[in-house]
């Protein structure tokens, strides 16, 4: 089962942007708004991909929306050298709580954006 929370946040999302179920599943190019249903309950999660075009959809720029409870970060970074510190250290400790295949997928998830998005 995936996690409660993280559906709560992603209709939570979707409510504030003004969105129907319907409206984002055609977004996403869903063939029916049920997944997205399935998602914001805590039966499912999406895909690495889609889970970044709903945040691109919602314009969510920052993931940590997602770890914490009130939404904001306990400590703002004063540099953006030190939130790029802190993001990696947070994707270091998520590739450690991943299986094997978890990690696998993680990579190439990240190799396609490194791709997508090279400066």
């Amino acid at each position: 089962m995936a996690n409660k929370n993280y559906g709560n946040k992603l209709r939570e999302l979707r409510l504030k942007a003004g969105y129907t179920q319907q409206v984002v599943a055609d977004k996403l190019g869903l063939k029916n708004k049920s997944t997205l249903g399935s998602w914001e309950i805590g039966k499912s999660e999406p895909d690495a991909d889609t889970f970044l075009k709903l945040c691109d959809i919602y314009e969510v720029k920052s993931f940590s929306y997602f770890r914490d409870n009130d939404h904001k970060q306990k400590t703002p970074p004063a540099t953006q050298e030190e939130e790029k510190t802190d993001q990696q250290q947070r994707l270091l400790s998520i590739a450690d709580r991943l299986s094997d295949e978890g990690f696998k997928k993680l990579l190439d998830q990240a190799e396609l954006l490194e791709l997508r998005h090279k400066k």
